[in-house]
């Protein structure tokens, strides 16, 4: 006779760790009436991301997570987004496994968790079926407001690192009926949150690379999150960014942009830092067998050190064409230092 065993665990992250973070980020918002929006850095300690395990990870609880926010920046006199949690579930047998996007299947799972299963035999042997980290997902809030109509929030959460994750709220006003009121506000705020390096565990000598990756944007394979790099010399103080992706056109999806920036800065004592990008991009809001002309381009990305010893970095950059006002692309990220 055989049976299943499903064990789940919590993979290492501030998202799986009762926290309250500040947030390094971009906020972008449309005015009511629909005027031009706006998009500018998130200053320091103006949000708060919060993770929340009520008993402990332990119990099997499912974490929630939350924005506070300064008065004004929200909908309605909105200050805060949340409580919300992401948990999906499995159906498994020893023959398949199907993932459902709700909580209703036989075996839940939530957001930074390992779940893996087991055939046991009867003699008490287990050979394991499969594992799955579910290391990324989207999930939503509605708050009343005053005026009849609610806000509707969604939070795309990434683990990201042991130290630092990010992610993405964003929020409109819809009615009653669940549709967007017209020329009511909206915004989004790309993010990265978690235990940031203290000053003294910032390193006084030698060079670090960093493997990051960000959240929204395509990369050449058509997977979400582009790979850059970033590298540090902590000698001199000083950090520098590369971000190189071809455009390429993606089946039925939006196009893969090109983007071809770098730039580099002093970092602070606190160990945050604000690199200037230069370089082109190759941008179409279609998919074309030739790629669209390069064009000059600048941005900038906003990021700092987390870790006990600046091990990983984390933070948000955007990009927009010469002499733009508005950013052309814009993301959020985190990154691990390279071994040896």
């Amino acid at each position: 006779m055989h049976t299943l065993d499903v064990q789940t665990s919590w993979l290492d992250s501030p998202a799986t760790r009762n926290g309250n973070y500040d947030v390094i980020g971009r906020l972008t918002v449309t005015p009511q009436g629909g005027g031009s929006s706006s998009s500018r850095a998130a200053l320091p300690g103006e949000f708060k991301m919060a993770t929340n395990l009520y008993f402990g990870q332990d119990s099997g609880d499912i974490p929630t997570y939350s924005l506070a926010a300064p008065a004004g920046i929200l909908p309605g006199g909105v200050t805060s987004l949340g409580p919300v949690s992401s948990i999906s579930s499995w159906d498994i047998n020893q023959n398949v496994a199907y993932r459902y996007e709700n909580p209703y299947g036989d075996f839940t799972q939530g957001l930074g968790q390992q779940l893996t299963a087991f055939d046991k035999a009867a003699d008490g042997t287990e050979t394991q079926l499969f594992s799955y980290d579910l290391t990324r997902a989207s999930t939503n809030s509605i708050t009343s407001l005053a005026s009849g109509n609610s806000l509707r929030a969604t939070l795309t959460y990434d683990i990201g690192d042991s130290y630092v994750s990010m992610g993405e709220w964003s929020w409109h006003v819809v009615d009653l009926d669940g549709k967007t009121v017209p020329g009511t506000e909206s915004g989004q705020l790309l993010f990265a949150s978690g235990e940031r390096t203290p000053t003294s565990g910032i390193p006084v000598s030698g060079t670090a690379t960093y493997d990051a990756r960000s959240l929204l944007l395509r990369s050449s394979s058509g997977a979400l999150g582009i790979p850059f790099t970033l590298t540090a010399d902590f000698g001199v103080r000083t950090i520098a960014a590369q971000i190189d992706q071809d455009f390429k056109s993606f089946g039925d999806d939006d196009p893969i942009q090109g983007i071809h920036v770098s730039g580099s800065a002093p970092f602070s004592n606190d160990g945050s830092f604000d690199i200037a990008l230069a370089g082109t991009v190759n941008y179409s809001y279609q998919n074309q067998a030739t790629p669209p002309p390069s064009q000059a381009a600048t941005g900038e990305m906003n990021g700092a050190f987390f870790g006990p010893h600046a091990e990983q970095v984390g933070g948000s950059f955007f990009v927009q064409r010469s002499g733009d006002q508005q950013p052309l692309l814009q993301d959020t990220f985190v990154g691990q230092q390279r071994g040896p």
